[in-house]
């Protein structure tokens, strides 16, 4: 889950840096509260946050990957010239690849 919180702060386009600190990862809880950027730094509050979320996570419910800025649903759709792609799409990329090639590498076919 980790893997994942990274994926999407990193592929967050940055231009004051509210969008990609404010990932988070919860179970079957939504998130309202903002967080202010670190100056300069992309997404660091964010992974923070995510470290910890993670490290408290008791897996039995619906685990979400959410970010409360308001304007992150235009950026997933691709209104940034940094993540023409959004988000979400990347980093599901990433994960597909990352499983298949555990697969592979473990001799296990789909």
């Amino acid at each position: 889950m980790q893997d994942v919180g990274e994926s999407l702060v990193f592929f967050t386009p940055f231009l004051t840096g509210l969008a990609s600190s404010n990932w988070n990862v919860t179970v079957n809880q939504p998130v309202t509260a903002i967080r202010r950027p670190t100056d300069g730094v992309k997404g660091e509050v964010s992974l923070q946050a995510i470290q910890s979320q993670v490290s408290r996570i008791d897996v039995g419910g619906s685990v979400l990957f959410q970010n409360p800025v308001e304007y992150v649903p235009e950026l997933d759709g691709g209104s940034s010239r940094q993540a023409p792609a959004g988000m979400t799409r990347p980093t599901l990329s990433r994960l597909e690849r990352f499983w298949i090639n555990n697969l592979r590498s473990n001799n296990i076919s789909r």
